[in-house]
């Protein structure tokens, strides 16, 4: 993947959330890893971008802040929209 390509932008977008979701509910990397059973390691690494996340791993993580697939997803959307990257339709 090219350093600035739009997947790349759209991961930087993605981390972003899930970083400031964890903060919101003011958790420590620690704490959001113990509730999403993860470890304190991957949790930094996803907000940091050096690893992506799973879908799995995903929805422990909103589960472990109190946030809905539906809100993320509309959240991500709406970011990826301002800056000017492509987004696959919603399915129907």
């Amino acid at each position: 993947m090219q350093k600035n390509s739009p997947h790349r932008r759209e991961n930087r977008i993605l981390a972003a959330i899930l970083k400031e979701l964890r903060l919101n509910v003011g958790l420590n990397q620690i704490d959001l890893a113990a509730r999403a059973q993860m470890r304190q390691s991957d949790v930094s690494k996803i907000e940091t971008g050096v690893r992506q996340i799973d879908y799995l791993e995903l929805r422990q993580w909103l589960a472990a802040t109190d946030f809905d697939v539906a809100s993320f997803e509309a959240e991500f959307a709406s970011r990826v929209e301002r800056m000017g990257l492509t987004h696959p339709p919603k399915a129907k």
